[in-house]
């Protein structure tokens, strides 16, 4: 089956969902020739993956995903592709447990860092934060404190098997697209940060029918979040319906460079977190202020982005987000 499907997709013939969902559930359950898949893959990204092959994708590993059972009106998740190369700090890390305050459930599914200097895992463990909570403490972290962190290796065990083949290609495939269409957490809302106006429009195309509001967004000077120095393109689903606007960040009193936000080691990122929850009126404050304001807009909290601002500002000022930190950091207390 493979090599039929390698032969189609190398001819730049577009595949049908059964053809690729069949083809990965053999490879899942049985044995990976690494090298026919790695071709497999290359030609995929060569030909450009269609909606009904990253569907195909998506479904064949959440089939195997460990999932959880929670149901709320307004889950959420902030979740990026990574891989835009732009080694900013970790801003919707930040976003998300400021958006904790407000009455939504952020089920923040994230890993290590792959391409970047400090992923969400790698921050929130600088944090305290145990990265590997165990599924009763995180359903009930949801319920009590409206935050979680799902350390997607957990979920995924299905991805292990394609791990080193990963490693070995080098390259982006569909698989750096994946990540943020996997939560174990069913979720009704979503921002999503891609690496490329081409993987957002793909992964918009997934999303759409899936959730009851969600945002794919990219700048224009290459960031998966709104950016605080260029407009962003946001690629909004409501329904089956997508609609295409700008966000310009200027129209909010906001303008920056984008290298006053610059990451660094997971350590100095957390201290900088620290400081933005504090209140200090630095870039990376009005980065996370922008990016969680326009969340609580996609998840019908604030009524447009600007109210979303002035909710996600408060929420530091007043010392709340602070608290919110602080419980967190007690309730998800590493080694306990």
């Amino acid at each position: 089956m493979l090599i039929d499907v390698l032969e189609a997709v190398t001819n730049k013939k577009d595949l049908e969902y059964d053809q690729v969902k069949n083809l990965l559930d053999d490879i899942l359950e049985g044995e990976l020739d690494e090298i026919k898949f790695g071709a497999f893959l290359a030609a995929l990204k060569t030909k450009g993956e269609t909606e009904k092959e990253i569907s195909a994708f998506v479904d064949a590993f959440y089939d195997r995903a460990k999932k959880l059972n929670f149901d709320h009106q307004r889950t959420i998740d902030t979740c990026g592709t990574g891989g835009d190369g732009k080694g900013t700090f970790n801003i919707s890390t930040a976003a998300a447990i400021v958006l904790s305050c407000f009455d939504v459930k952020v089920a923040k599914h994230g890993n290590r860092s792959i391409t970047s200097s400090s992923g969400s895992a790698d921050i929130l463990e600088k944090l305290g934060i145990d990265i590997q909570a165990g599924e009763d403490k995180v359903l009930k972290g949801l319920e009590e404190l409206n935050f979680a962190f799902l350390f997607a290796p957990l979920y995924h065990p299905a991805m292990k098997k394609v791990a080193n083949l990963r490693r070995a290609l080098g390259i982006r495939t569909v698989f750096n697209i994946l990540g943020p269409l996997l939560n174990p957490v069913p979720l009704k809302y979503q921002v999503v940060g891609t690496f490329s106006f081409d993987a957002q429009e793909k992964v918009a195309s997934v999303l759409r029918g899936k959730r009851k509001k969600a945002a794919v967004i990219h700048s224009l000077d290459g960031l998966d979040e709104i950016s605080i120095s260029k407009k962003t393109r946001v690629l909004e689903i409501q329904d089956k319906n997508i609609r295409e606007y700008y966000i310009d960040p200027k129209d909010y009193g906001i303008e920056f460079d984008i290298s006053s936000i610059k990451g660094f080691s997971p350590e100095e990122n957390a201290r900088i977190l620290i400081s933005v929850i504090e209140g200090e009126k630095s870039p990376y404050f009005w980065a996370v202020v922008l990016n969680c304001g326009f969340a609580l807009y996609i998840c019908e909290v604030a009524k447009d982005v600007e109210e979303g601002i002035k909710l996600s500002s408060k929420a530091i000022e007043s010392r709340e987000a602070y608290f919110k930190l602080k419980e967190l950091q007690q309730f998800y207390k590493s080694g306990v």
